[in-house]
């Protein structure tokens, strides 16, 4: 009896305690059972739990590297490729594809990337893109082209997840394939984030909507690798832009950005366009042609180019409706940039009093080595505002002055100060007399187009034999600099000498 009530006595006082289990895992599992009395006479248990792990050695039971899908097959031959190609498509029902085979019989050597897989045009399926998943695994490759490729969203999807994975390419084009769908950009992001080797994607001629503009922007934002990016005729303005910005002012990796063809307005976007300047000191190359971006626009450009003091070398800015107003915001603009190289105003009706407003910030300038005013409306007056900087520059290396109205007096202009120009090699006019009727005033322009090509041979020996002596020859001459149709865009300097020929 005396039992029972010391019994009653600890549970009353709170002394009974749970006994101690264990899990199957080791870890103690303390619980303690507390009673007390609540306010309305009924009993309720307070539990305390405590957790336990073993040391730190009994924690980690083993690790498993990585799976290297590189291992399995790196003796393999061109052949095995084929036959294992051929296998899949057999058993996915769908036909190989002849323009890949016949590339795959060409390689001779698959353990170093190879130049180019070229699927431009192809009609690719999801069980297409399955099949070819048994190329990517065993073969790494430069560039891979899908140029308007019949590329439908689950296997744009399914594709990118293998480039991924396998580390296929360094340059990868899906210009022009309209049909990837929102999960083909999500992959496509993903890929672009992810990659580390991808570096030059080219998606232009795709429409890319805020939704799609999202997921690149997020891929942006924390890409490491990627270098170049060409999202010409997307129909990127507007919000989609403004995402994109947002995440190129977080990314300091990427130096070429191709954007033409946008419809970009000279208000919202403009601003974005002046963000991107300000935030982003990485970007070389920035190609704005065939856009909208007008006078207003251009000076929200030279707000942003005000922080531009060691960043962009080259501005393409063709054909965007400016005029000779929007040269005064260049104009005051120039003597501050110490790293722009190209500018390219062509195809704006600039005229004659365009080159004159911004003759003056041209040569207080010391870092523009190609300026292009093809196109702008510009004659014999405008010809001899150009000679005046001609005459003061030490630093010009290309000049175009193409599909302009230049007749004998300003062809004579530009003759005197060739003479003591020394540092021009390249100065483009119109093949033949312009805009003269008599004999020899036809005759006395193609004497001045043979004496000006004379004086930049001239300074092209001369520099020459001062660029042997230094120790980087192409890059001081800056004329070797990529053509459009080199793709090597991985091992490659800023593309600038295409940038006066675009348009």
């Amino acid at each position: 009896m005396s039992n029972e009530m010391n019994a009653a006595e600890d549970v009353l006082a709170g002394d009974r305690q749970a006994p101690v289990q264990l899990d199957s895992t080791g870890v103690k599992d303390n619980c303690t059972g507390q009673q007390e009395r609540s306010p309305n006479s009924k009993w309720k248990i307070k539990s305390k739990m405590r957790v336990s792990f073993p040391s730190g050695e009994e924690i980690v039971s083993g690790s498993v590297e990585p799976l290297n899908p590189w291992k399995a097959d790196a003796y393999v031959t061109v052949e095995e490729i084929i036959t294992s190609y051929n296998l899949s498509c057999k058993k996915l029902n769908v036909q190989p594809l002849h323009n890949l085979l016949t590339q795959l019989q060409e390689i001779s050597e698959v353990h170093h990337r190879i130049a180019c897989l070229d699927l431009k045009g192809e009609k690719l399926d999801n069980e297409s893109c399955e099949a070819l998943e048994e190329i990517f695994k065993r073969i790494r490759f430069k560039m891979i082209n899908l140029e308007w490729a019949k590329l439908h969203e689950d296997g744009a999807s399914a594709l990118f997840d293998m480039m991924e994975y396998y580390d296929s390419t360094i340059c990868l084009s899906i210009s022009f394939s309209r049909t990837i769908g929102t999960r083909g950009w999500r992959a496509a992001a993903q890929l672009i984030r992810m990659s580390s080797s991808l570096q030059e994607f080219e998606a232009s001629g795709i429409p890319l909507t805020e939704h799609s503009a999202s997921y690149v922007a997020r891929g942006l934002k924390f890409n490491r690798h990627l270098r170049v990016l060409r999202l010409d005729n997307t129909g990127l303005s507007g919000r989609s832009l403004m995402l994109l910005v947002s995440a190129l002012k977080m990314n300091q990796v990427l130096q070429e950005l191709y954007l033409a063809d946008n419809n970009l307005n000279s208000v919202q976007d403009s601003m974005h366009l002046r963000d991107l300047l300000e935030g982003n000191c990485a970007i070389r190359l920035l190609d704005l042609k065939n856009n909208c971006i007008f006078n207003t626009g251009l000076e929200d450009i030279c707000e942003g180019l005000k922080r531009q003091k060691q960043g962009l070398k080259t501005l393409i800015l063709w054909n965007n409706r400016l005029t000779h107003k929007g040269m005064n915001h260049l104009s005051a603009i120039l003597p501050k940039l110490r790293s722009l190289e190209t500018l390219n105003l062509g195809r704006n009706p600039l005229s004659n009093e365009g080159i004159r407003r911004l003759k003056e910030g041209l040569i207080a300038n010391r870092s523009i080595t190609r300026l292009g005013l093809a196109s702008t409306a510009i004659t014999c007056e405008g010809a001899i505002a150009t000679a005046e900087f001609l005459v003061e520059s030490s630093g010009i290396l290309r000049l175009d002055l193409r599909r302009n109205r230049i007749k004998t007096g300003g062809l004579m202009a530009l003759t005197l100060a060739m003479k003591l120009n020394r540092s021009l090699i390249q100065l483009d006019l119109d093949k033949g007399p312009v805009g003269e009727k008599e004999g020899w005033l036809i005759e006395t322009q193609k004497l001045l187009q043979i004496k000006i090509a004379k004086f930049c041979k001239r300074n092209s020996i001369v520099n020459g034999t001062q660029l042997e002596e230094g120790k980087n020859e192409e890059t001081q001459t800056g004329l070797s600099q990529g053509k459009r149709s080199n793709r090597k865009t991985w091992d490659r300097p800023v593309r600038t000498e295409v940038s006066l020929n675009e348009g």
